[in-house]
């Protein structure tokens, strides 16, 4: 076993002489006194107080925040697939329609993107993170709404439909009247 004095666990430790010395007295760190003004501290007690080290309480109260990350990992997984697996499936009801107006006045049957996150208290950069992963179904275009704003992201029915599915589980998320966004092919 090696040992050292106190001067250099204060060293290694990255702390003042004096701090040692309180840890010391207050039971935290073992020490031997071979002589009555002689202090060693054995190297193998110094590396709990190591930076990057964790207690032993702290390891379980990590070990439960990743198992609890984890859950939610895969709740957001099985949801993806979720909604990945009704896509395909979903083409099949779709009727044909007549070319969608991508400018001009915001046809009826779509909303602002950015109002409707903001009316459910979901964070812009979120939404475009699942816009960007292709999770979110968005409509593309320049239009405006009744104040004059450019609107170039909007959601239609499914995409109403997929924000409260990804979102509704997730803080700080706000029910409005119309949900469960539902799209005409999902309700029962």
């Amino acid at each position: 076993m090696e040992y050292v004095n106190i001067m250099e666990a204060a060293h290694r430790l990255g702390v003042s002489d004096k701090t040692v010395r309180r840890w010391i007295h207050a039971g935290k760190l073992s020490a031997r006194f071979p002589q009555p003004n002689r202090c060693e501290i054995e190297i193998s007690h110094l590396e709990r107080f190591m930076p990057g080290h964790v207690s032993g309480q702290a390891t379980e109260a990590m070990k439960s925040r990743v198992a609890e990350l984890e859950q939610r990992v895969l709740t957001l997984e099985q949801q993806v697939q979720r909604l990945l697996g009704r896509e395909p499936s979903l083409k099949s009801y779709r009727v044909p329609k007549a070319k969608e107006h991508t400018t001009g006045p915001l046809p009826k049957q779509l909303v602002s993107l950015l109002a409707f996150a903001g009316h459910h208290n979901v964070a812009e950069a979120k939404v475009q993170t699942h816009i960007a992963i292709g999770l979110l179904p968005v409509k593309r275009g320049e239009w405006r709404d009744g104040e004059g704003t450019i609107i170039t992201l909007a959601l239609d029915a499914k995409g109403r439909a997929a924000f409260y599915q990804i979102y509704h589980d997730v803080p700080p998320f706000v029910v409005c009247k119309q949900c469960p966004h539902e799209a005409p092919w999902t309700s029962v």
